[in-house]
């Protein structure tokens, strides 16, 4: 049990060192990320980036990152760490001729390939994975949620918001 918490703690140091930091560069790993003006979920929106858009890094807070577009200075905002990647994604591959949609490559950066697709497409899964796209593809109002999430009296997740 001890070592195996040592192994732990020391793989949490490394990922600790390999994360983010201010003037780094990433890329938005989410089909279109929502900036916000603070860390909150219920932070004002403060702009949007597309799959694949360069930022860098300009601090941390938790489970969110600040950033700047490289192509846009004037677009900054907070983003859930969870929406970037240090890997350089590449949407267009004009040398081979290969077309893909935002949609394909966010699958594919997360691991999703023609394979890993097939096993997705059987009659018994492909009910389930309708469901999962109807229950995405409803519009959540957020005035709506805060107002269930306060009247359950549940942590509406705003906490060191800015």
């Amino acid at each position: 049990m001890k070592k195996m918490l040592f192994v732990l703690s020391i793989l949490f140091c490394f990922g600790a060192v390999l994360w983010a930091k201010a003037g780094d560069t990433m890329y938005v790993n989410v089909e279109e990320a929502e900036l916000k003006s603070g860390t909150g979920f219920f932070a004002a929106g403060a702009g949007f980036l597309p799959y694949g858009a360069k930022v860098t890094i300009l601090q941390e807070s938790g489970k969110w990152i600040e950033v700047k577009s490289l192509d846009n200075s004037k677009v900054s905002g907070w983003l859930p760490a969870s929406s970037l990647t240090k890997k350089k994604i590449l949407a267009d591959d004009s040398l081979n001729r290969v077309s893909a949609s935002a949609d394909e490559l966010a699958l594919a950066g997360k691991g999703f390939s023609a394979e890993v697709e097939a096993l997705y497409t059987t009659e018994s899964n492909a009910a389930i994975y309708r469901m999962v796209d109807d229950i995405e593809s409803t519009p959540i109002d957020k005035s709506g949620l805060l107002e269930f999430i306060q009247h359950g009296k549940l942590s509406d997740g705003s906490r060191g918001e800015k």
